[in-house]
Order: structure tokens, then sequence, then C-alpha cells
């Protein structure tokens, strides 16, 4: 039977969320991009609305790439959909923080390279409803993991053209691992930020929509005579 102790570090285990990194690696490869200059945040965290009365997600698309290493993360929709911003942002340096994204459910899709060498992680993070009184909480599940595909490209000489084919991954047995058709587009976009060398923009989240609300006649009869009274 396990001491108190043990089980609370087994709850805290449980409570973490998904990693793209052996945790054996962590140290290692975050001191190497920290070294290159390349800032990924992939972490998901919970916020409330205390307008709408609604518990939502926050993701940075942050990351970047030097030559030899990248790593990058970027969001998306259940399905795979481009999702607007809430504001891009500008940082101090390249290979940072790129747009701020809230929504109550979010796909998290993180890319982290050596050379030719891949890594993908697909999350899925949903923010459950508050109930009975309790603070809401998230919920992941890891839709694709890919460890060590191989991608025999240079992208990093290719500036912003478009990553056309994925790295190839296959399980433990050498079977090949099958991507959902839906996570494609964000996969490749994930994967050309892993492999921009000094970026400053977004891969793949998008500009919001403007509303552009069309004037009423009374409208423009209104400005015509406050025009024409000054």
């Amino acid at each position: 039977m396990p001491t108190f102790e043990e089980a609370e570090a087994n709850h805290e285990k449980s409570l973490r969320p998904p990693s793209i990194v052996a945790p054996g690696e962590r140290r290692r490869i975050e001191r190497r991009l920290q070294e290159v200059g390349v800032l990924c945040q992939p972490e998901v965290s919970l916020q409330y609305q205390t307008g709408a009365k609604r518990s939502v997600l926050r993701g940075v698309e942050s990351g970047g790439a030097a030559k030899d290493i990248g790593r990058y993360v970027t969001f998306c929709g259940e399905n795979g959909e481009q999702l607007p911003w809430l504001q891009p942002i500008d940082s101090v340096g390249a290979n940072g923080r790129h747009g701020l994204v809230i929504a109550p459910l979010l796909l998290s899709v993180e890319v982290f390279r050596v050379k030719n060498t891949y890594d993908i992680l697909v999350v899925k993070y949903a923010a459950a409803p508050t109930t009975n009184g309790r603070r809401g909480r998230i919920e992941s599940s890891v839709m694709f993991r890919g460890r060590q595909g191989y991608l025999p490209l240079d992208l990093t000489s290719r500036g912003n053209a478009a990553c056309e084919i994925l790295p190839e991954f296959f399980n433990k047995a050498g079977e090949r691992l099958e991507i959902r058709a839906d996570l494609v587009g964000v996969l490749k976009a994930a994967i050309q930020g892993a492999n921009c060398v000094g970026c400053t923009h977004q891969h793949y989240l998008v500009a919001p929509k403007t509303v552009v609300v069309a004037a009423t006649p009374a409208a423009v009869h209104d400005e015509a005579v406050q025009g024409a009274a000054t």
C-alpha cells in the first residue's frame, strides 16, 4: 500500500500535462534551446471570464529555430481549423511569443526538432465546467505522439517556404503511425515554425475577422443633417 507521500506524488504526476520531452532530457534540451535563444511556451492555463461566467483556456503560440535545433507550439480547433488570436505579441527578441489565443477547447500542436529528426505532440485540452461550487479544471488527452521521425530536407534554408511533407513516424514494432488528415495542415505549420530561424510571426493563428456594420438610412440622414448644420 503506497504511503501518503507516494500517493501525493502520484496524484501530482497524474495532473501534469503531457510533455513532448522525456523527463530525463528536459533540462538538457531546455538549456540548449536557451543557449540558441528559442523560447517555446507550450503550457495551457485555465482562466475565468467573469462577464460570460465560464472557464476558458489560454495558449501562446511561440517558438522558432536556430540552424540545428527548433521548437514550436501552435493551437487549433478540435478538427484542425485555424483559430483567431486574441492579440499578437511583439517580443523583445526573435524566436519568442507570437500570439495569444483564448478558447474553451484547444488542440496544442508542438514540434521539437534536432537537425532532421522530429518529435511531435498533439494534445486536446478542454475547460471542464465548474460544478458544485468547485473551481473548473483542465482536461487533457494525447491525440498523437510521434518520436524521432525523420524528414530528409533542410527547411531552415528555405526561408518562409511552406512545408509540403511530414516526417514519418513508427511505433516500437516498426509500424507506421498514421496522422489524422485534418491535422496535416496545422502540423505542417508547426514544423515550419520549428525551422523558422529568427521567427517573429505566427504560423497558424490568424487575425480575427473584422465585422463591418452597415449604416442604416436613418443614421446616414442624421449625419447629413449634422454636417449641413456645421
